[in-house]
């Protein structure tokens, strides 16, 4: 053994070894002279025994390596060889060309599996399998076929071009063993192949993970053939290297994955720098904005920019398209506005040179951009804008509370070269709400590819008012999660919202809310009371314990009855608002289900302290409530509820 893995030993861990070192299975079979094949320590070698017999000795083989793929078999192969040789009285010096052969294909197959370590890419290792398959096969040729995402991928150990390699790799597919010249003759002589001419040809498939990559081969000059070692051993090669090909395409996807996990956070990165730090204060106006994409980078971007020849300019744009050449157009985008709109306070004028700037860009992404543009004045309060194909504009006029859209003033950025845009200006009154948004919003749909729509966002709208600026905007955001339930976000979610400061007369505390309408949601408004009523600013003293918990009881009790009868328990939302003041607190619930249909009990009355199970909600929120109203709206329904504290109460 010792002169073998001399001569020939590029598999490790052979040599000779002392019965003390054995494992107790191999010593026991030295003892008694029987053979081992397969055995493996918890070490994980994998050792073979084979006993033989010479005319003056008994010898004993042993044989042990580390089991990869399949060229342990070749190594029970090999030791077998080797006993017959010692049988025959051939010394270890003189062994066999058959015993050679045996233990350089053994060798190889170790090699082959070294192989996928030393390269990292697919080309490369191909290149190094059919260079190995060459030295230990007798062969015109050796050829390799695999499918690249680009095409087939061929190499031949001779470096010549192989003809028609589609077609081999063709008529193997899904063969359960390499197949010969005389199985593929026909196959060959109707795809007109010179290779049907040979002396003789042996492929096997290249398949793994249930895909076929391609075919492995050897070509014989006529006069020569194959025999079943070379079948053998072209089997072992084919399954060893269509592993190989898996784990290197395993390898590429990874490189691939992190370069492109590096782009996208580059480009979040650049993404999160062009938007405002902080949104500056303006006298008399609120200001609130928020931004969400879709995956990690989006195509959405809002700025806000002070002009130091007075007034604000506001942008709100939405590249078509995701990742980085939309984060990159985003910037570009950004870039413009901030250098022009210095020098340009109409914003049809600034569209337009904006679009004059970027259409080239546009036009070779073969992309465009829909873009809101406005300038707000505060003395007196007013804005001007001008929309390049964005989405309408949201106008709420909180006299005589009315929501207007405001249309799209020319077309989108990059669609036409020289295009013209026209502006609008309008006034503002106190409490009016203006409100950029991108179409993630009013086209995000639910379970049933129903659009949240500009009808979902105007029930919103109108439930949020009189709201803070950033409670208004968090109000859109809910009312989106509760249309979309548990689907993922499909478009990137942009909005910038501006409020004209009202005169306030009296403190009051709004806070606007949109859930399911799911009997689950309920307990989401249980803690909005508690934490409505434990806000200090000047609503007066604290309402109490006590207090919180009746009206959330009474508030309960109505949204289970909006739950129950108006949805009959389909899915919907409910949007309302709670309105803490010096003396009450209240709270309005709108739902566009079906009509309310009074059923009032004569005469009965309800114990608050120990309500009933059921059937008696609309008398306990009485019950518990100075004011407990029902109006039916236009479109929808309308609950006022309404608490007095104590001090309050005439």
């Amino acid at each position: 053994m010792r002169q073998c893995a001399s001569a020939f030993g590029r598999l490790p861990r052979v040599g000779s070894l002392s019965r003390a070192s054995l494992p107790k299975a191999v010593a026991r079979c030295l003892k008694h002279r029987t053979s081992l094949s397969g055995y493996r320590t918890r070490s994980r070698l994998w050792w073979v025994t084979q006993p033989a017999s010479t005319a003056t000795t008994t010898v004993q083989l042993v044989a042990w390596a580390r089991k990869e793929g399949r060229w342990g078999e070749q190594l029970e192969r090999w030791a077998g060889l080797l006993a017959e040789s010692v049988e025959a009285d051939q010394t270890t010096a003189g062994l066999t060309d058959e015993l050679i052969n045996s233990w350089d294909r053994l060798s190889f197959l170790y090699e082959l599996t070294q192989v996928a370590g030393r390269h990292g890419g697919a080309d490369e290792m191909l290149r190094d399998v059919v260079q190995l398959l060459a030295q230990v096969v007798s062969s015109q040729d050796v050829f390799l076929v695999a499918a690249q995402p680009e095409g087939l991928a061929c190499v031949t150990a001779s470096g010549r071009p192989l003809p028609l390699p589609e077609v081999l790799a063709a008529c193997v597919a899904g063969a359960p063993r390499p197949l010969s010249l005389g199985e593929l003759r026909g196959i060959l002589d109707r795809a007109g192949s010179p290779l049907a001419k040979a002396g003789d040809l042996l492929l096997a498939p290249l398949q793994a993970g249930g895909g076929h990559y391609g075919v492995i081969g050897l070509i014989d000059p006529p006069g020569q053939h194959f025999n079943s070692n070379d079948a053998y051993l072209l089997a072992s090669v084919a399954e060893q290297v269509s592993s190989l090909i898996d784990a290197a395409r395993a390898h590429e996807a990874r490189l691939e994955s992190e370069r492109l996990e590096h782009e996208l956070a580059i480009a979040a990165e650049l993404q999160a720098s062009l938007l405002p730090v902080a949104l500056p204060s303006l006298p008399g106006f609120e200001l609130a904005a928020h931004l969400q994409a879709a995956r990690r980078v989006g195509g959405d971007l809002y700025d806000v920019v002070r002009l130091e020849s007075g007034g604000t300019m506001l942008l709100l744009a939405d590249v078509a398209g995701k990742g980085m050449p939309a984060a990159l157009l985003t910037a570009l985008v950004h870039a413009l506005f901030v250098s022009e709109c210095t020098h340009r306070r109409d914003p049809a004028l600034l569209l337009e040179d904006i679009n004059g700037l970027i259409f080239g860009d546009l036009d070779r992404a073969e992309t465009f951009v829909t873009a809101a543009v406005v300038r707000l004045e505060t003395e007196p309060p007013r804005f001007c804008y001008a929309s390049a194909g964005h989405v309408d504009v949201a106008l709420w006029r909180d006299w005589p509370d009315n929501l207007e859209f405001l249309p799209a003033t020319g077309l989108p950025l990059g669609v036409e070269p020289g295009v013209g845009y026209q502006s609008r200006e309008m006034p503002l009154e106190q409490g009016d709400v203006l409100l950029l948004y991108s179409d993630g919003i009013t086209e995000a749909k639910d379970e049933t590819g129903k659009m949240l729509s500009m009808q979902g966002l105007s029930d919103i709208i109108y439930a949020a008012h009189p709201a803070a600026a950033r409670d208004q905007v968090e109000a859109i955001l809910q009312g989106l999660e509760a249309h979309r339930g548990d689907l993922p976000l499909e478009d990137d979610v942009a909005l910038l919202l501006v409020r004209c400061l009202p005169r306030v007369t009296q403190p009051i505390l709004v806070k606007p809310f949109v859930i399911r309408s799911e009997v689950q949601a309920v307990g989401r408004l249980l803690g909005l009371v508690r934490e409505v009523c434990a806000t200090p600013g000047g609503y007066g003293s604290p309402p109490g314990r006590e207090f919180a918990d009746d009206f959330a009881l009474a508030l309960s009790e109505i949204v289970v009855n909006q739950v129950q009868h108006a949805y009959r328990g389909r899915a919907g939302r409910i949007h309302g608002r709670l309105t803490l003041g010096m003396g009450s607190l209240a709270a309005d619930l709108y739902d566009d289900g079906v009509v309310f249909r009074r059923r009032e009990a004569k005469g009965a009355s309800v114990d608050t302290a120990d309500p009933p199970d059921r059937g008696y909600g609309l008398l306990l929120a009485r019950g518990l409530l100075d004011r407990c109203d029902y109006h039916r709206l236009t479109n929808r329904n309308h609950w006022r509820l309404v608490k007095r504290r104590k001090e309050n109460q005439a």
